[in-house]
């Protein structure tokens, strides 16, 4: 495993997972201030375009069953490299396309690739990395964050410029492919020997209800986060808030906020223990929304709602994996599922949104955010429960 490389080619290569880790980023980031755009190219309107996160979370759900499956019996690297790659054919063909129906199925595809690429980095940098993995996890996910904060900002400078969003879209896919060619060239870590039967039958029994309540947390707060990212845009538009340009600008100011987090959260974590850190994510991010609720027609509440909802959610995830890592009952299995409920909340979440947006309200966008906060602060109460239960126990 990650102890045959050398201390050079383990920084090569980690080098090259973040770089990786920023396409998921652009390709999350890119997605809220194009529906307007992707509206005007197919004629249609924002309820048939929320189709675009039913579709690409289902792909990335089934794209998450299969590469679990093999992704220990082939070279990785080859994996992430195809990956990146059709990542960054679809996203070159996005603004081009003038059908409803091709634009959907293309980002059912990308979920597919986009599945591959998440679910095969996370194993190989465990795989890479051993015991020693959590500062590399917490600046992979910081990478993701990353690219989430460029796609809204290309995207505004490419309407600025030239009215369409088709030079940015270009633009990442270049950077998208780029790491392609250099993965091929480094030697893909393999899995590591597992426990013994006995360690691992022990282990399942104790831990199985830690996972099915973490698995619900992780529903949750992912579905907040996809939510308020995918629809701040539209929903500021919508009410009047902002314009074109101010709306990619509060996107940025989210995805910011979010990327400076991980950051942050990376030496946080020295200090504050693990289970209260995800304890003042949760709770910093409900007070936001709850805030937002109150005065929905407040610009400046919105911009400062925004800014504090991205602070405090954005290191929910990686805070979400050092958790369970904490607790014992990490695994490629277990991860698997994490990103698999992940895609799950990501599909249904911003699909309720656009059923409502029209017919109802804008605020529909809040309300499903704050459904999705409760749902993980319950789920991380019950995990909170069982964790003093197995205390006792013991």
């Amino acid at each position: 495993m990650g102890s045959t490389y050398s201390v050079p080619s383990k920084k090569r290569i980690s080098i090259l997972y973040f770089w990786s880790f920023v396409t998921l980023g652009l390709t999350t980031g890119l997605l809220g201030p194009s529906l307007p755009s992707f509206a005007s190219n197919t004629g249609s309107t924002l309820r048939q375009l929320s189709n675009l996160f039913l579709l690409s979370s289902l792909g990335y759900m089934l794209g998450s069953f299969g590469v679990g499956l093999y992704v220990n019996k082939v070279k990785g690297h080859l994996v992430l490299a195809l990956s990146l790659t059709f990542i960054a054919l679809f996203v070159a063909l996005l603004p081009i396309i003038k059908s409803l129906w091709l634009l959907v199925a293309i980002f059912f595809l990308l979920g597919i690739a986009q599945s591959h690429l998440d679910v095969a980095e996370n194993m190989l940098l465990i795989w890479l990395h051993g015991s020693q993995v959590a500062s590399y996890m917490n600046s992979l996910h910081f990478f993701f964050g990353f690219g989430t904060l460029i796609a809204p900002l290309l995207i505004a400078q490419s309407l600025r410029l030239n009215n369409s969003i088709t030079g940015a879209f270009w633009l990442m896919a270049v950077l998208m492919v780029l790491p392609a060619p250099f993965l091929l060239r480094q030697r893909s870590p393999t899995e590591p020997v597992l426990k013994s039967d006995q360690e691992q039958i022990h282990t399942q029994k104790s831990s199985i209800l830690l996972v099915m309540f973490l698995v619900g947390m992780f529903m949750g707060f992912v579905g907040a986060e996809v939510t308020f990212g995918g629809w701040v845009y539209t929903y500021s538009l919508d009410l009047g808030m902002t314009t074109v340009q101010t709306a990619a600008y509060l996107v940025a100011v989210y995805w910011t906020t979010f990327t400076l987090a991980r950051l942050l959260g990376i030496v946080i974590t020295r200090w504050i223990s693990i289970r209260t850190l995800m304890w003042i994510d949760l709770l910093g991010s409900l007070l936001g929304i709850c805030a937002m609720l109150i005065r929905p027609n407040s610009v400046t509440l919105l911009w400062l709602t925004t800014f504090v909802f991205g602070f405090f959610i954005a290191t929910s995830f990686p805070v979400g994996m050092n958790l369970a890592e904490k607790l014992g009952v990490i695994s490629a299995k277990v991860t698997s599922w994490f990103l698999i409920a992940a895609s799950l909340t990501s599909m249904i979440s911003p699909w309720i949104v656009g059923q409502f947006f029209e017919s109802w309200s804008p605020l529909i966008v809040l309300w499903v955010v704050l459904v999705n906060l409760a749902i993980a602060i319950l789920f991380y109460m019950l995990i909170s429960m069982r964790i003093k239960a197995l205390k006792t126990a013991s």
